[in-house]
Order: C-alpha cells, then sequence, then structure tokens
C-alpha cells in the first residue's frame, strides 16, 4: 500500500502513530479515564518508517492538552494537535 503513495519502502499507517500517541498521553495526563477527555484533534506532519522511535512532547493549558510527536531517528514532527478535557476533569 505504501507504493500508492509513492513511497519504496513501508510506512506505518498514520492512525497507528495516532493511536500510540493517544496512549502516551492517556498513560501520563488522563490515568486511562476516557470520560476525561472531551475532544482529540491531529494533524499528520510527515510519515514513520516500522521500527522509528516516537517521540511524544506535551504540556497542559488550562483544560487543554497540547501535544506533537516526532521520530528519535529523523527528528521529524509526524503529527500535532490538541485535547480538550471536560470542564470538571480533575488533573
Amino acid at each position: 500500500m505504501s507504493a500508492l503513495g509513492g513511497f519504496k519502502v513501508p510506512i506505518l499507517h498514520g492512525l497507528c502513530s495516532f493511536g500510540y500517541t493517544a496512549r502516551m498521553i492517556s498513560d501520563a495526563f488522563i490515568k486511562h479515564d476516557p470520560h476525561a477527555m472531551k475532544e482529540m484533534t491531529c494533524r499528520f506532519t510527515s510519515h514513520v518508517f516500522p521500527g522509528e522511535t516516537l517521540v511524544v512532547k506535551a504540556w497542559k493549558e488550562g483544560n487543554t492538552i497540547i501535544y506533537e510527536t516526532s521520530t528519535k531517528e529523523r527528528g521529524l514532527t509526524i503529527l500535532q494537535g490538541y485535547i480538550h478535557l471536560h470542564a470538571e476533569a480533575k488533573l
């Protein structure tokens, strides 16, 4: 399938990198409470090759968690976004 996108080697599906990012943020900020999350957005900015290490940077501003995920090996930002939390969420 990656050949359809013009890649000569396989790439990791974007939803896979999005899912790993969501899991890392959940572990760090909302302690696996799915009810705390109101909305999660994502903008894909680059591709990931299988085996690359994902680095997630995230910070909280009010009831919003802003995040950016990059590859350790190439230093490229692969996705960016934010998570809106419910107002009553206690972190």
